[in-house]
């Protein structure tokens, strides 16, 4: 400025400098007493007074607030999908929510990064102290905010790479400021960013995989669980006790009348039904003598029961072993290389375990054989397993399952999140084999396999309806869909084939009808019966039931030989009672957030010539870009790769990561960085206005440890966030640009300052932090691309808690350049727009804060219109009114009345006159710009 000849302007009058704060720091106007405060404090001490004003703003949680609106920009935060059905992204508030508490606790910077990049794989990561849920694996899920193709990614296999382009260059121009996505097809032209290291990072990306995280920690649910399993214990016990009384009396008379009452399709008909071998053995010769031929002996009978039964058993032995290869057996545990992540996963269900029914008279759901279940203590928790790459060995690929509630089964292709041709709804209460095809040529998509419940899928709930039976139920808002969190799977193997059939079940739980030698009469026979269900049911009581053993309990119980009926006992009765009203009260629902994670080894990535997936060329080795962090000896990538690079970009050497969080910083506070692009600080981005400066401020940044609140205090407390917005003579003419920052920058605030200023000036804001968003009012819903209809003042909450969906921005902020949340936009367009007038002048949001404004003051007591004027002036403007101010504004309130006929005894309580003198205020321009 001395070498210009410019001065800096004077200090901006108190009154400025205190909404200039209050708006630059919270995103919201002052309350009436907070100014009187400060202006009596500022007249006998104005430094001191100023300082605590900062102090105090900066710890407000408004202020933690304000910054994550700006941090949204950066990571292209939206909260669903767009394209076409506009797929939400579920519980994607919980990352504004974590970067608020982030903010707000001076999370060092560094730390910021590394739970962003790789919070997931942290060695030590961040617990919440009240709520005990993993914080750090939050960061992750800003890698799936942005627009998201649902069509087929073996089709169309540029729609993964394009997803993951999306991502690196969020990563990248967020904490690099580099434009690295222009390297996709060819060497940077102007950066020092190559192809390779493009492709580099690409590995890293399709290394890992897109997931809903639980976040809930191991204490979550812990004693409610534990109160389960021992009922469980008791319930078992109590109804094994009447099952031994009532299996001790079956006799033939009995198992002959169960055949006698199968009609229409009998079980019995059935190779797997116990009371197959029965019919065959005794009731066929029962049948015959009672049309008058002579019967076969039992033992005949038993004897070509029994080598039909080991022909059968030989059959169907040779039929799965000769057209399928087995892919996964989880009936042992979790296989090598797969992962289960999920509440409901969360304890081992033993062979022999059974469901407690949630409702009605029945005290058993279903018998558990082994296998993976998510539902053994509850179906409120979550569960999602996971494959390692699979290689295709057939043309289809089965799982054995049972599941409910839009729980599916699914393989995934190069990382995709939705597809309509590789997946199927799990809505089986019996288990069943589903198939899905496993189409050739796809080794280098990377394929596993997943099964999730409704918590952990992304495409739920479903427009289409493929995830459920009724088409319109799956258009309505998440939250309606999920207000029945029951949600369930389990599973037992996964096999591969190429042949339409899928395997037949074993038969081996028949194996002990024929052994023991030959029965002699139709009573030896029922006694085999008899002792075999003896010897399950103390199984089943001692938990050590086999596969086997479930078979027969589950025939037992559908027979009616064994009774679960609550009513067998009052002690059965009342456990089951408590059961499910702890089930029902304690058990809590999953927390999850999307996010990314890594499952298994990663894996290096051809480049892609052009670009074009369909043409791969030299492998590249996932690392870092060369020109920031060349390749060291110990630089071998663990896992996908993703925590080295968090600690390439978090390192204090790195010399982009403070520059660019101290540029981003600098231009919240002042409108403009000293790097006026901040997303990009290559050769096709401005250089530095101030180079010294930002060097200093980013070495002052991290010798502070990363405190992003010391720097804004340092800015804000600077003589140029200080100085009046006026500039000089001097200024405005060899500066004007105001480069050298002589004056403070004056400019038009924010759609959300605007909006939240409207909220808060009329008395209507809800200050309310955190939880799910709110959805924007619009004057029609359209349930196919998922835009439903929210109150039209949003309950009163910050524009920060707004609903964002891709497809549709809130009308109202959209008007004021809100983005639109596909990529990086650390910087809004400016514009002036005759739009933005109507939006003041009428819109519906606008004129009901007027309303309501109007309302309180009718009902402040206040008797003087001069002295209501003042009071409006100093609540929408942070300042007093001029005396020729509140002339013409007291002149314009007696017309109001005039047109509406309003006496002037009436005046005061003239609600619709006040409102207009509301609305009035609203559309001054200071009103909408920072001082």
């Amino acid at each position: 400025m001395a070498s210009e000849g410019i001065v800096p302007s004077p200090p901006a009058p108190p009154e400025t400098l205190l909404r200039r704060a209050a708006l630059v720091l919270t995103g919201l106007p002052t309350a009436g007493d907070d100014a009187a405060e400060f202006s009596a404090a500022a007249r006998s001490d104005p430094e001191a007074a100023y300082v605590a004003l900062i102090d105090r703003l900066l710890e407000s949680p408004q202020y933690a607030e304000r910054l994550t609106r700006h941090w949204l920009d950066v990571v292209r935060y939206g909260e669903t999908h767009g394209n076409e059905w506009n797929y939400d992204v579920p519980f994607a508030w919980r990352y504004r929510d974590y970067v608020i508490r982030a903010f707000s606790q001076d999370l060092p910077y560094d730390q910021f990064v590394r739970e962003h990049i790789a919070g997931d794989l942290l060695p030590s990561p961040r617990w919440h102290p009240q709520q005990k849920f993993n914080e750090s694996v939050i960061g992750t899920a800003f890698y799936r905010f942005g627009e998201v193709s649902h069509d087929s990614c073996v089709d169309f296999s540029i729609i993964g790479y394009d997803i993951i382009d999306n991502q690196l260059d969020t990563l990248t121009k967020a904490f690099q400021s580099t434009t690295v996505a222009c390297a996709r097809c060819h060497d940077h032209k102007l950066d020092a960013v190559s192809t390779r290291d493009y492709h580099a990072l690409l590995g890293i990306l399709r290394s890992s995989r897109p997931v809903q995280h639980t976040l809930d920690g191991p204490e979550a649910n812990r004693h409610a669980m534990a109160r389960l399993t021992d009922l469980k214990k008791e319930i078992r016990a109590e109804l094994c006790r009447g099952w031994i009384q009532a299996v001790s009396t079956l006799d033939a008379a009995a198992l002959n009348r169960l055949v006698d009452a199968d009609s229409g399709q009998p079980p019995h008909s059935h190779p797997e039904s116990p009371l197959h071998a029965w019919a065959a053995t005794v009731h066929a010769g029962a049948s015959t003598a009672q049309a008058g031929a002579s019967a076969v002996p039992v033992t005949d009978r038993w004897t070509s029961s029994a080598a039909a039964h080991a022909q059968e058993l030989a059959r169907r032995s040779e039929f799965n072993q000769t057209r399928f290869s087995l892919v996964a057996d989880l009936r042992d545990g979790l296989p090598d290389g797969w992962s289960a992540d999920g509440m409901g996963l969360r304890q081992r269900t033993d062979p022999g375990d059974f469901v407690v029914s949630a409702e009605g008279d029945a005290t058993i759901r279903m018998f558990l054989p082994s296998g993976i279940f998510t539902c053994a203590i509850s179906d409120k928790l979550n569960g999602a397993l996971r494959s390692p790459t699979l290689v295709r060995k057939a043309g289809r690929i089965s799982f054995e399952v049972i599941g409910g509630h839009s729980s599916l089964a699914r393989l995934v292709f190069n990382n995709c999140q939705f597809n309509y041709t590789h997946q199927q709804s799990l809505r089986y209460d019996d288990w069943t084999w589903v198939t899905i095809n496993f189409q050739e040529n796809t080794d280098s998509l990377h394929p596993y396999a997943e099964l999730l419940t409704a918590w952990d899928n992304p495409k739920f709930p479903d427009p289409l309806g493929t995830l459920g039976k009724d088409t319109e139920n799956q258009r309505g808002p998440w939250a309606e869909h999920m207000k029945n969190p029951r949600t369930w799977w389990g599973v037992r193997r996964v096999v591969a084939h190429d042949g339409t059939e899928t395997p037949l079940a074993e038969l081996t739980h028949l194996n002990r009808l024929y052994d023991g030698g030959l029965p002699q009469t139709a009573e030896d026979f029922a006694a085999r019966y008899r002792r075999i269900a003896t010897d399950v049911i103390q199984a089943f009581a001692e938990q050590r039931a086999s596969d086997d053993d479930i078979h027969w309990l589950d025939w037992l119980r559908k027979a009616g030989l064994i009774s679960d009926n609550l009513q067998a006992s009052p002690r059965l009765a009342e456990l089951v009672r408590q059961y499910r009203e702890t089930e029902q009260v304690e058990i809590a629902v999953p927390t999850m957030i999307p996010g990314m994670a890594d499952e298994g080894p990663g894996f290096p990535q051809p480049v892609l010539l052009r670009g074009e997936p369909g043409k791969p060329g030299d492998i590249v080795e996932r690392r870092y870009l060369e020109a920031l962090a060349p390749v060291a000896p110990d630089d071998s990538p663990v896992g996908s790769g993703r925590l080295l690079v968090a600690e390439r970009i978090a390192d204090s050497s790195n010399p982009l990561t403070a520059r660019v969080m101290v540029n981003r910083l600098w231009q919240w506070v002042f409108g403009q960085g000293l790097v006026r692009t901040p997303d990009d600080f290559g050769h096709l981005g401005d250089m530095p206005n101030h180079p010294e400066l930002l060097d200093h401020l980013a070495s002052r940044f991290v010798a502070d440890g990363w405190s992003t609140k010391r720097l804004v205090r340092a800015l804000v407390l600077s003589r140029a966030f200080r100085s009046s917005g006026s500039p000089t003579t001097a200024a405005r003419e060899r500066d004007p640009q105001n480069l050298l920052l002589s004056y403070y920058p004056v400019r038009r605030a924010e759609a959300e300052v605007i909006r939240d200023s409207l909220l808060a000036v009329s008395g209507r804001l809800d200050p309310t932090l955190y939880g799910p968003s709110i959805h924007p009012y619009r004057e029609q819903a359209d349930p196919d691309k998922r835009l439903f209809t929210g109150p039209l003042d949003g309950d009163g909450r910050r524009s920060l808690y707004i609903k964002f969906q891709l497809m549709e921005a809130p009308h109202f902020l959209r008007a004021f350049n809100l983005p639109d949340a596909k990529v990086t936009q650390g910087r809004r367009d400016v514009s002036n727009a005759p739009a933005q007038s109507l939006a003041m002048l009428n819109d519906p949001f606008v004129l009901a804060m007027a309303e309501f404004w109007a309302g309180r003051l009718v009902a402040d007591g206040c008797s003087d219109v001069s002295d209501r004027v003042s009071g409006m002036y100093q609540s929408a403007l942070g300042r007093p009114a001029s005396d020729s101010e509140r002339v013409r504004l007291v002149g314009a309130i007696d017309s109001f009345a005039a047109e509406q006929g309003v006496s002037p005894a009436g005046l005061m309580a003239s609600q619709s006159v006040w409102r207009e003198a509301a609305h009035a205020l609203f559309n001054f321009q200071e009103f909408i710009f920072i001082p």
